[in-house]
């Protein structure tokens, strides 16, 4: 019969055996580190909407980060998407009428090597607008999951979506800045 020190020690030593194989037979998680770009600092101004009877000047600086995931042929298994947007002015130029937008978020784009399809997950606020005396009147917040990377199949989200989808966009704000 052993001593309690003699199996704490045959415990050990089975366990460092167990890791060691492990580790022999684990394969690479990445043969490719992740590659890093930016941040990227971005000044903008140009017409973003025609409306009916205006037109919506869009007006701001960003930063945007990017890293990009490999599995171990190189392949891009995940990019993820880093986005601060602290004040795009949206101008009506015809009237002067203007709402600050704030947006900062982080995009998953996320593949499945069996299907070849990415799904693109958003999290943060993307588009928030707070307009003096009418409160939040613009709120793309939360979390919301596509099906696809163009953004056109939403299969969950979380928070407040009022432009989930591209062509939701112009209807909104030029009816904020009619």
């Amino acid at each position: 019969m052993g001593t309690a020190k003699g199996s704490a020690r045959r415990r050990s030593l089975v366990a460092l055996t167990v890791l060691a194989f492990a580790a022999l037979a684990a394969p690479p998680v990445s043969a490719f580190p992740p590659e890093e770009f930016g941040p990227d600092t971005f000044e903008y101004s140009f017409v973003g909407f025609t409306c009916d009877g205006f037109d919506i000047l869009i007006e701001g600086t960003g930063t945007q980060r990017v890293t990009a995931y490999f599995d171990a042929a190189g392949n891009v298994t995940r990019i993820a998407v880093y986005g601060r947007f602290p004040a795009d002015v949206l101008t009506n130029l015809t009237t002067g009428r203007s709402v600050v937008n704030r947006g900062e978020f982080q995009e998953q784009i996320v593949g499945d090597p069996e299907t070849g399809t990415f799904t693109k997950t958003v999290t943060g606020h993307r588009n928030f607008v707070n307009d003096p005396g009418l409160g939040a009147t613009v709120r793309e917040v939360g979390r919301i999951t596509y099906l696809d990377a163009e953004q056109t199949l939403v299969g969950i989200e979380a928070g407040h979506h009022d432009l989930a989808f591209d062509e939701q966009y112009q209807p909104v704000f030029c009816a904020v800045l009619s």
